[in-house]
């Protein structure tokens, strides 16, 4: 079995010049240096064939280490976040198309995002996700938000590549008319795509297609939700604050001893 591992990249230094509505968890975790933490949960836990990080043509680049398996690919211009972009398309869906293409021409088994703020924990974290999924889809719980999906962590399986790229770019609606997270769900299935589009507009429609029966969920936590039990023995975050960074870090050293 063979995957990647992909994320996009944006950094400035926390001077918040891509203008998004809202900065969630502490300033360490959109910092350069915070590339580092995330790299190292990927060599301990992970086994990836490559490593793809998209770049939105940010201003300040990781330290990238010296390893055959990373790629690092730019976009030519930064396209914003979902709440303020440029085009049909935020940055970090071109990143997912992006991803999800390269890991289709690699012809690898399945296709793995991981987001540059997220940390992960648990030995073959990703081979046990796998090991539980019965469709080409596997998304973050939207438990405790209002969208479908959670989109940290999340899997695509080799038949679902060009499935979700084309259903993906066919949508009108921006992704700040219509999330991601919910796009998401949509796109992993050929019977809710051929809808219209302003169904999924309606209010608390996250909630509804959160149990569309198209894709698994991630079976752990956490994702955005809390409160987090670091003593899990496998477990995603994104959006950490100082206090929890400092309870992830005090379990992996535990977890050494």
């Amino acid at each position: 079995m063979k995957y990647l591992i992909y994320s996009g990249w944006w950094c400035d230094n926390n001077h918040q010049s891509d203008k998004r509505n809202h900065y969630i968890g502490d300033d360490i975790i959109r910092d350069k240096l915070f590339h580092n933490k995330w790299f190292d949960c990927i060599n301990k836990y992970t086994s990836p064939e490559k490593i793809l990080i998209v770049d939105s043509a940010s201003p300040i680049k990781p330290d990238l280490f010296d390893d055959p398996r990373i790629e690092f690919l730019s976009l030519n211009k930064n396209f914003g976040h979902s709440t303020n972009h440029f085009g049909n398309m935020c940055g970090v869906t071109r990143a997912h198309l992006m991803g999800v293409y390269y890991a289709f021409l690699c012809d690898l088994d399945y296709c793995v995002y991981i987001e540059q703020d997220a940390l992960i924990k648990g030995n073959l974290i990703v081979e046990e996700a796998i090991s539980k999924m019965t469709k080409p889809y596997m998304f973050g719980s939207g438990k405790g938000t209002p969208y479908a999906t959670q989109q940290s962590f999340f899997i695509i399986r080799k038949d679902g590549y060009m499935p979700f790229i084309n259903r993906m770019s066919n949508f009108s609606s921006s992704c700040n008319q219509l999330a991601p997270e919910n796009k998401f769900a949509i796109a992993s299935s050929s019977f809710l795509s051929k809808l219209p589009e302003f169904l999924f507009k309606l209010r608390g429609i996250g909630r509804i297609l959160a149990y569309w029966p198209s894709f698994n969920k991630v079976p752990f936590g956490y994702g955005r939700t809390r409160p987090i039990n670091f003593n899990d023995p496998f477990l995603y975050f994104q959006h950490g604050s100082i206090e929890e960074l400092k309870h992830f870090d005090e379990t992996e050293a535990n977890n050494i001893q």
